[in-house]
């Protein structure tokens, strides 16, 4: 397929591709940004297909996680952290797991959640994630769903597709 054919989608996808075979990445964590409907979850769901993996509904996974521990208010915090984590250490050695639907963590802003993915992944042997993130890149700056800052665009050059364009 000829490069100026190529969707949006079909650009993000090939980013995604090119992240999880690349070795040269020593961050172990992939962002796929775009506002709502902007096509992050298309793109995750083709790679998906693709690839033989399902894309993961975090807050869904999440909730329900918090859901089962029958916990008060005041502990979700800490079991939302756990459950992330959780996530990360079911993972296979050099394995991958594609996820959408965090805006859970906007109601959790103390949780640095891509912090705790990119620990969990590189202590772990080769994982790697790929996040969907609503979000927008302004100024050098992530903000993630409605301008909560998340991090420093230029850290994650090479490992962020902005659907926004």
């Amino acid at each position: 397929m000829r490069k100026d054919f190529l969707t949006r989608r079909d650009e993000a996808v090939e980013a995604m591709r090119g992240f999880l075979k690349s070795q040269l990445h020593r961050r172990a964590v992939f962002l796929l940004l775009g506002k709502s409907k902007s096509g992050k979850t298309l793109a995750l769901k083709k790679l998906g297909k693709e690839l033989g993996k399902d894309v993961l509904n975090t807050n869904l996974y999440l909730a329900k996680y918090v859901k089962e521990k029958r916990a008060p208010k005041w502990m979700w915090e800490d079991l939302i952290k756990e459950g992330w984590r959780e996530l990360f250490l079911s993972l296979k050695e050099g394995d991958f797991i594609l996820m959408d639907n965090v805006e859970i963590f906007y109601d959790f802003p103390r949780i640095n959640f891509l912090k705790i993915a990119e620990e969990e992944c590189l202590l772990q042997k080769g994982k790697k994630a790929i996040i969907g993130v609503a979000g927008f890149v302004l100024e050098d700056k992530i903000y993630f769903c409605d301008r909560q800052f998340l991090a420093q665009a230029s850290d994650w050059r090479g490992r962020l597709f902005d659907m926004n364009y």
